[in-house]
């Protein structure tokens, strides 16, 4: 199977010539089913970067019933309608369904910004589109999916064989789960400061803690952003639990940066960590796609 592109970000200019046709095709060219649609909304998921990653993976969303775990207070259903996803199911437990602050990935913005949108006000607007306030446990009984999507997830389920064995009830046969996992085990995937070369801080002894991979070493004070909210699942211990439920039929690792930290692994701090290859630590994240039998 061929690889997925490059993560790219999009434009975040408004340009209906630039962006109706991908949205016809991806709709099928069919007007009734987006009819009340409103122009600015994908713009605005644009401008936040909530199109990029299910514009990435369409191939696999388009016409299919699809369930985003851990959507979070996004205009991800924005990007997954564009993608032309023949209904969508967001599912979080930090949802507010009346809420319009929303998180933001822009530079120099805060972490959660005003938005006109709302989840309520999403589901008026986007065909065979709702939400849920929970987990997938809180989901209809019975509820199954053509995917089950993930965007930066995977990291924080804490009893991810359990979920994964759940999920696997979720899909239909022959359906697909389809997930970027970020690795822990990279010089930034610690989720502390600094997890890129400008965030670094000469001196700082918070981030002496971290930097350059000192995160691989277990520390009785470690805050609860990592003990309790990462689960530090090793790359070839995820692919073996996914082979458990799944076939994979995409397993692309992605190489860090230099601004992720990627020149600074040296032959020492390998030797330091002997159970690590280097190309587990320098790799970025993993983006997997596997089919249920």
């Amino acid at each position: 199977m061929e690889p997925l592109p490059e993560p790219r970000d999009l434009k975040s200019v408004w340009r209906m010539d630039k962006w109706l046709p991908e949205l016809l095709r991806n709709r099928g060219g069919h007007a009734e089913r987006w009819q009340g649609f409103h122009p600015a909304l994908l713009a605005e998921a644009i401008e936040r970067r909530n199109v990029n990653w299910p514009r990435m993976v369409s191939r696999y969303l388009r016409g299919r019933d699809v369930l985003d775990v851990g959507c979070g207070r996004s205009l991800y259903s924005v990007g997954f309608w564009f993608a032309g996803v023949k209904s969508y199911t967001g599912v979080d437990p930090v949802l507010d369904l009346d809420s319009s602050l929303l998180k933001d990935s822009r530079p120099l913005h805060g972490r959660f910004t005003e938005s006109p949108w709302s989840p309520r006000t999403l589901e008026r607007l986007l065909p065979q589109t709702r939400f849920v306030r929970g987990l997938t446990s809180d989901l209809p009984a019975g509820s199954t999916f053509d995917v089950l999507a993930m965007h930066n997830v995977t990291e924080h389920l804490m009893a991810i064989g359990e979920s994964f064995a759940e999920f696997a009830t979720l899909i239909k046969p022959g359906g697909r789960i389809v997930f970027r996992h970020p690795n822990y085990y990279s010089w930034g995937g610690h989720h502390m400061k600094p997890r890129t070369l400008g965030e670094i801080i000469p001196g700082d002894s918070g981030q002496a803690n971290y930097i350059d991979w000192g995160h691989l070493i277990p520390r009785p004070d470690w805050p609860d952003k990592i003990t309790k909210k990462q689960n530090r699942i090793r790359l070839g211990e995820l692919r073996e639990l996914v082979e458990k439920h799944f076939v994979v039929e995409l397993w692309q690792e992605e190489r860090s940066k230099k601004s992720e930290g990627a020149e600074r692994l040296t032959p020492e701090i390998v030797q330091r960590h002997p159970g690590f290859s280097a190309a587990e630590l320098l790799t970025q994240s993993v983006i997997c796609v596997a089919r249920r039998p």
